[in-house]
């Protein structure tokens, strides 16, 4: 592609030609892309000089050293870290989890899921809108290695195109998880029409009622819609937020040096949502969490 003047430079998901690059890179006052662009601290002047002088040569020694090194890197690779049912995906921005369990294929299986839905890999790859020319196998990545990868160390299995099991039909494909999103089981199934949650009927705070006509929205998609619309005047009635997601990234970031604090934050929570909303709906559904987050921590610790 480089002899032929193509676009042969991938960079963020996006391909350049050399003279695009070099200007994508801030160095364009360079106006020489042959010696600004580097590869192994080879000059692509140097590189193309070798392909182009009986020149095959010096080009097929090139890739072959690369893809000894490539060869060498997959038989030293640790591949323990890709033992669980569910591996952690990007793809250039996205990110998502990958279910072995529910893997076709390309465009079979609804393997992969974020917090909007479940999408087939191909699906996944198109939701990445600078991927011009993205395919599955080889721009998703997992613990740094492309599906290609996994596929090749059996690690991923692709179905046949004759097989006709349920991951592999087109007539069902499953939008919402195999398993409640509460108590992590099996067994009959509410589903969210907003999100990828299912629930048992009594795991749902309120009951679920899988049976009503039209569509039905879980309580964390109520949740996030009412943020949407919140009340403006919720700061000048709130003066210390607190959401579940800022305890995650506190829990990930080594913030909580006491049980003491997590649990603190837990119920400022449940204060801010008392306070801000009484009586309504929300209010009591706040007060009934409340209620379910004490009793759970009862059970697993000391502390009243």
């Amino acid at each position: 592609k480089l002899l032929k003047g193509e676009k042969c430079i991938l960079c963020q998901g996006r391909w350049f030609t050399p003279n695009a690059f070099e200007k994508f890179a801030g160095k364009e006052k360079c106006k020489s892309w042959k010696t600004s662009i580097r590869c192994r601290d080879t000059p692509l002047k140097k590189l193309i000089e070798n392909l182009q002088m009986g020149g095959r040569g010096g080009g097929t020694e090139f890739r072959g050293r690369a893809e000894e090194e490539e060869e060498e890197e997959e038989d030293m690779a640790d591949l323990s870290v890709f033992q669980a049912s569910s591996l952690p995906v990007t793809c250039v921005s996205l990110t998502g989890t990958l279910y072995k369990c529910r893997f076709a294929s390309g465009s079979r299986g609804k393997c992969i899921r974020t917090e909007e839905r479940w999408f087939t890999p191909e699906e996944f790859v198109k939701q990445e809108t600078i991927l011009t020319d993205g395919h599955w196998k080889k721009d998703i990545l997992c613990h740094g290695k492309t599906l290609n990868f996994l596929l090749k160390k059996e690690i991923l299995h692709v179905h046949s195109l004759q097989c006709e099991c349920v991951k592999c039909s087109t007539e069902e494909q499953a939008n919402n998880d195999d398993e409640c999103y509460v108590c992590y089981s099996e067994g009959d199934l509410v589903c969210c029409d907003e999100c990828p949650r299912a629930f048992h009927s009594h795991c749902h705070l309120p009951t679920a009622d899988g049976d009503s006509p039209g569509e039905w929205i879980c309580t964390f998609c109520m949740l996030r819609n009412s943020l949407q619309w919140c009340d403006p005047q919720y700061s000048e009635v709130i003066t210390q937020p607190m959401w579940l997601n800022r305890i995650k990234q506190k829990l990930e970031s080594g913030e909580y040096q006491t049980v003491g604090a997590f649990i603190s934050d837990f119920q400022l929570i449940f204060s801010n949502c008392s306070k801000f909303n009484g009586d309504n709906e929300f209010g009591r559904m706040g007060a009934r969490l409340k209620q379910i987050f004490e009793e759970e921590l009862r059970k697993i610790s000391s502390i009243q």
